[in-house]
């Protein structure tokens, strides 16, 4: 029989995952990369391209916030629907699937309708002059209006990648930034009227986000589909359910806690970055996207980790869950040095993709080289993560992402922007300080927990003919009838007793034979002559 924890399984089912986030990971990337590259070329209808992109940074880091926010409570459904699927509960997992889509939905109104109230107050955290702010309101205001759809496609997403298909997510992303490309470009051009620049960037994005929304509705409730809705009998899980909801939220508010702390504590730092000039913030905003093309498999094999193990977990398979571990870091090493050489060799060629302004590329190199440092680091640093919120140990990786935006980069951010002749790439070294303390920490409480290393994974590890849970010491009754197990048993699987002599074997033989006697004369049933024929 082939072994289901061979390697070779393990790395097909590893890259069954992984290869379709990771292509998620590029067609989510690729809606900002192109937008970027689309803003950075409206010179040529008269727009000022720095300013645009700047402004499109801007909102979409304020933006952010919200989407992050529903993109944590999507990882949370992955996570608790990953533990129902290793349990082989169907009905858990439709319960929380609609309970999922119901809260992301609602959640992502309110705060669709907080970000557009708010957006005059969010932009002037930024300081920014009277032109670029104008522009970064009407672009927060305009893609305020998608959070509602894009919390449908943040639950769709978790689901889906829950029940282990990383597939239809794929197409998600695909499709949002297809419909996004095909109705920004003309908006911003202005191909049909007056170009509109980071605006139409925005109309595109809200236009993508409601098209994809409806087709992640379908993924899901059309027939033969996971959540598949049967009109007469599926009403009740419409209903909504404090409790499943609470459930899901749970695992998946510390996630999205972390990345709301990460995108609050980027506002400040691109204050700062601004204060540096626009040319330095268009910089800072390129090399950004360019890196996340390198940095997507530490994400991606992060998402992977949550999936597997906690279908490991669910399944209580402490063997399953220590294989994976082993697989994912190999898997990731190799996928990790080919965005090292892309980062530290190919820089300029990478950016030349995303603007024509030759100073921002030039800038901009800076810090994809500094990046490609720390990938490897980043990327451990997401496994780990990924395993632990797994456990339902989110709160830790919230806490040390904490930490590190509020104790390392936000203050160490200010005290360098300070300097006399700072420049804006010291800003980009603190970074750099920030990764390696996470990855220290988050290394030192993974391998503290021993999530999937305790002496009962060791075991199993070397023999794999042993179990998970070893059986329960199984009862032999000497005797029959009502409560005879109760009253005499033996109970295997205890520690041997000690060597006894003959004389004391003896007379433990005769009581033994004693009690038994006893015990059958207790129980016998004397026939019934009326019975006899």
């Amino acid at each position: 029989m082939q072994d289901k924890y061979s390697p070779q399984e393990i790395r097909r089912e590893i890259r069954w995952l992984a290869v379709p986030i990771v292509l998620e990971s590029i067609f989510s990337l690729s809606g900002n990369i192109l937008a970027l590259a689309l803003l950075g070329r409206i010179n040529s209808v008269g727009l000022d391209a720095i300013t645009h992109v700047a402004a499109n940074g801007m909102g979409a880091i304020i933006n952010g916030i919200s989407w992050w926010l529903l993109k944590g409570l999507g990882i949370g459904a992955t996570i608790r629907i990953s533990q129902a699927y290793g349990a082989g509960d169907q009905e858990r997992i439709r319960r929380l699937g609609y309970q999922t889509i119901l809260l992301l939905f609602s959640l992502g109104l309110v705060c669709g309708l907080v970000v557009f109230f708010s957006a005059d107050f969010l932009v002037s955290l930024y300081k920014p002059e009277e032109a670029l702010g104008q522009l970064a309101r009407d672009y927060l205001r305009i893609a305020a209006a998608g959070l509602a759809f894009q919390g449908i496609i943040h639950g769709a997403t978790g689901i889906l990648q829950g029940v282990g298909d990383t597939k239809t997510p794929m197409t998600f992303s695909f499709v949002i930034n297809f419909v996004f490309v095909i109705s920004a470009a003309p908006l911003i051009f202005g191909w049909f009227g007056h170009p509109l620049g980071s605006t139409g960037s925005a109309c595109g994005l809200l236009i993508g986000q409601f098209v994809t929304a409806m087709f992640c509705l379908y993924s899901l409730f059309s027939k033969g589909k996971v959540l598949a809705y049967k009109k007469k009998t599926d009403r009740h899980y419409w209903k909504p359910q404090p409790r499943l909801m609470w459930d899901v939220a749970s695992v998946g508010l510390p996630t999205s806690l972390e990345n709301v702390f990460w995108q609050l504590g980027a506002i400040i730092i691109g204050g700062l970055m601004l204060s540096f000039g626009e040319l330095s913030y268009a910089a800072n905003q390129i090399g950004i996207q360019a890196e996340s093309i390198a940095n997507m498999p530490a994400a991606s094999f992060g998402i992977v980790t949550v999936t597997l193990c906690g279908r490991a977990l669910g399944a209580r398979d402490n063997k399953m869950g220590q294989r994976f571990m082993t697989e994912i870091i190999k898997t990731a090493a190799a996928i990790v040095a080919f965005g090292m050489v892309l980062l530290l060799v190919f820089p300029k060629p990478l950016l030349s993709l995303l603007s024509g302004h030759e100073d921002v590329v030039s800038l901009a190199s800076v810090y994809l080289r500094l990046m490609g440092i720390v990938l490897p680091f980043n990327t451990l640093l997401q496994i780990y993560m990924g395993c632990l919120k797994s456990t339902g140990l989110a709160r830790l990786p919230m806490l040390t992402s904490l930490g590190g935006i509020w104790l390392i980069r936000v203050p160490l951010s200010l005290w360098v922007a300070s300097w006399d002749q700072a420049k804006i790439a010291y800003l980009w070294m603190v970074i750099l300080v920030d990764i390696f303390a996470r990855f220290i920490l988050v290394a030192f409480i993974y391998h503290k927990r021993k999530v999937f290393h305790g002496p009962q994974a060791d075991q199993e590890a070397s023999d794999p003919a042993e179990t998970l849970t070893p059986p329960e010491p199984e009862t032999v009754s000497l005797v029959e009838g009502p409560h005879a197990e109760s009253q005499l048993g033996l109970k295997l699987g205890t520690d041997p007793e000690p060597a006894l002599s003959p004389a004391e074997a003896a007379a433990e033989e005769a009581q033994a034979a004693a009690e038994i006697e006893a015990l059958y004369a207790q129980y016998r049933v004397e026939p019934d002559d009326t019975d006899q024929p």
